[in-house]
């Protein structure tokens, strides 16, 4: 079974298509995302429609609970973009926008905090962390904050958790100590995807090791790196393994998108072309 992992994917249509037409082309098994659909970009209906078609499911991110009841701990740009894109989802009128509307709300609505794929309990999907689904960051930086990232890996259920929300790809390796558990003694590891070759095996290692991977973002890359992001997990065989892919999209056109909107900041656009 091959399964598409896309997260983050913030409205910004031109990278969703781009990510989707890669997706066909490696003729994926399945596509599931973990959340933030909407957010930041210029197309909020136009994703979570295409979520819709192409996705066997998504969880809820941060933004996406933000545009459904109230953008919590937001600074003011991601505040006005969420009130901006609630907007977005009220009906003009007619009864196919009425339908639209409504089918696009009950999605936001049954969105999950998380999900064990396959009802594996191996393999855990959130879109923050395993400790806190929808706001903990997990950053390449916490391989030295041992007692977050502790807490972060005993919070999951079995031994790989797959996570987005920071934007940056990568996998997060702890080592468990002499007695089997994760603990602020453990070692504790991120391989950046863009300096990963090839797949990269997800071995346990003899029950030692445990996995937390990040696909990156579709339409928000934060990691110096304008390219969308996505990654593949393969389970056929005996070892899983992720394979991250960054693809050219036109940031420009969505950039422009956003520049007209006068209730989204300038900057949420001129990100794009630089990654950050």
């Amino acid at each position: 079974m091959r399964t598409a992992i896309i997260s983050d994917i913030h409205a910004n249509l031109e990278a969703f298509e781009v990510v989707l037409a890669d997706i066909r082309d490696r003729s994926i098994d399945r596509t599931i995302c973990l959340g933030d659909v909407i957010g930041y970009g210029p197309d909020p209906c136009a994703c979570i429609d295409l979520v819709q078609e192409h996705c066997e499911f998504s969880l809820l991110g941060n933004h996406d609970f933000a545009c459904l009841l109230e953008p919590t701990n937001f600074n003011p740009i991601a505040a006005e973009g969420s009130y901006w894109t609630r907007e977005q989802f009220e009906p003009t009128g007619t009864d196919t926008d009425k339908a639209a509307t409504a089918r696009r709300q009950a999605f936001l609505h049954l969105m999950k905090t998380y999900a064990l794929l396959d009802d594996d309990r191996d393999f855990l999907l959130v879109h923050a962390s395993p400790r806190k689904p929808l706001s903990e960051y997990l950053f390449r930086d916490d391989v030295q904050n041992t007692s977050k990232l502790a807490h972060a890996f005993v919070s999951m259920p079995g031994a790989y958790a797959f996570v987005g929300h920071t934007h940056v790809p990568g996998v997060f390796s702890a080592e468990l100590d002499a007695s089997g558990q994760v603990s602020v003694d453990s070692l504790f590891e991120f391989d950046y995807a863009n300096e990963l070759e090839g797949p990269f095996d997800l071995d346990l290692a003899e029950g030692s090791m445990r996995y937390i991977v990040n696909p990156g973002s579709v339409g928000q890359p934060r990691d110096g790196d304008p390219r969308a992001s996505y990654a593949i997990l393969e389970q056929s065989g005996g070892c899983p393994s992720v394979e991250f892919h960054r693809l050219d999209y036109p940031a420009k056109v969505t950039c422009r998108k956003i520049l007209k909107e006068t209730r989204l900041a300038d900057r949420l656009g001129k990100r794009l072309l630089v990654g950050e």
